[in-house]
């Protein structure tokens, strides 16, 4: 062997090198442990999960804001009380989309696209227009909504594989340009009420939503051979002064008067200038009167208004999903009056929960989306299956109802479809 070009180091003492590899040992554990338990802390914050919100908290929409964030609220203590899905706890993102226009809606989506921890977003209705689809199928983010199905329907039938991800639980709206008409026919033929002319006073909001609803009552009152008095648009925001057109009204005298600007406080200030000196009309509103809001700002005066809604909660105490719900609400809330908008938002998160527990991977948004595309569930709002073409959910008595009410003696009264209804309706307090 070649002797070695080192010099030769002398054995350490046993001692020494017994303490030098004690150290360098408690050094290398030390370090593991460290990286142990940052990896650890990773993982732990990892399995939290985003839940993005877009609803209108300010502005003349907020009261509907207020519902869609206690809705996912609810939900998301829910889940997280029963120890979280599938190794995952929840927070909620909110962001506000103001008046709904444009740039606050966009705005609003670019913050949570850009989120990696955002796996969701749900809401009641974000833009007028839901152009927002668009975005969010180009992000390939899961998107829950409920409002504008119109809007909805003409973005996805055009090519419904495009938007895996992008799912309504409130049905295609033709149902609202439809029912009002077939009840009032349905009334006048019992014997309940009878039309002196059967004409019809249309009041719409310049928006989409309000535009496309107004326009199928038209064409329905002129189906069934009714005259239309007359119309009108106001702009799309508060509306105070309801003056002139009321006075328009009172000029037609019709035997129905329908209102679809759905703003709670418009339609709200529409009734109290209305009833100052009332036509003997049947009086219809858009939406509005399912808010609490509408009833706080008109009490008595609300006695005798007709509305309507799809997808909130169905109020039949033999329908254990929207029975426990109200309770829950309550608890939490209050109130046993459960916000349509909060129905919303809080199927929306359960129903991406579910999909979530089956899946198992937050960031496998097409396998979510696809799991959520072919479900058949039963929710709050009704039995909740979609159509594939639409990526709407299916509307009818046996899937998501069509709920028509009328305020009785104080009190919001089902008064159809036959099969949930709790009551009949009544001529109003001022056709009396």
């Amino acid at each position: 062997m070649a002797p070695s070009p080192f010099p030769r180091t002398p054995p350490l003492p046993r001692t020494i090198a017994a303490l030098l590899l004690v150290g360098t040992v408690g050094m290398l554990s030390a370090c593991s442990s460290a990286s142990t338990t940052s990896k650890a802390a990773d993982a732990n914050e990892a399995k939290e999960i985003e839940i993005g919100l877009l609803a209108p908290l300010t502005g003349p929409s907020a009261s509907d804001g207020l519902g869609m964030k206690q809705g996912a609220e609810l939900a998301i203590k829910q889940l997280n009380d029963a120890g979280g899905v599938a190794g995952h706890k929840f927070k909620l993102n909110s962001v506000d989309v103001q008046g709904q226009s444009n740039d606050a809606v966009t705005k609003g989506v670019q913050a949570l696209t850009d989120n990696d921890n955002v796996k969701v977003v749900v809401t009641g209705y974000a833009s007028t227009s839901n152009f927002e689809i668009d975005e969010f199928a180009a992000a390939e983010k899961l998107y829950l909504l409920g409002g504008n199905t119109a809007q909805t329907q003409a973005i996805v039938e055009k090519n419904p594989s495009k938007y895996p991800t992008v799912w309504s639980i409130t049905p295609n709206y033709d149902a609202y340009g439809t029912e009002p008409v077939n009840l009032a026919e349905d009334w006048a033929s019992k014997g309940l009420w009878k039309p002196r002319n059967k004409s019809a006073f249309i009041v719409r909001s310049d928006n989409p939503y309000s535009e496309s609803i107004a326009d199928g009552l038209v064409k329905q009152f002129k189906s069934k051979g009714w005259t239309i008095a007359g119309q009108e648009k106001v702009p799309f925001g508060p509306v105070n002064d309801w003056g002139t057109i009321i006075a328009k009204v009172r000029s037609a005298n019709p035997d129905f008067i329908v209102n679809t600007d759905y703003q709670v406080s418009n339609e709200a200030s529409f009734m109290q200038q209305f009833l100052q000196n009332p036509t003997k009309s049947l009086v219809f509103m858009q939406y509005g009167p399912n808010q609490p809001q509408f009833f706080e700002l008109t009490k008595k005066q609300s006695d005798g208004v007709l509305f309507n809604n799809l997808a909130g909660l169905v109020p039949s105490s033999n329908y254990e999903p929207a029975a426990q719900l109200q309770k829950d609400w309550k608890a939490a809330y209050g109130s046993d009056n459960v916000d349509p908008q909060g129905v919303m938002t809080y199927v929306e998160t359960k129903l991406y929960a579910e999909a979530l527990r089956s899946v198992g991977d937050p960031d496998d948004a097409a396998a979510l989306g696809a799991y959520i595309g072919k479900s058949d569930t039963r929710q709050a709002s009704g039995r909740l299956v979609f159509d594939q073409a639409t990526h709407l959910a299916k509307q009818g008595d046996d899937y998501v109802p069509l709920q028509s009410f009328q305020f009785q003696d104080e009190k919001k009264v089902l008064i159809a479809p036959e099969k949930y209804k709790d009551g009949t309706f009544r001529l109003p307090p001022w056709m009396k």
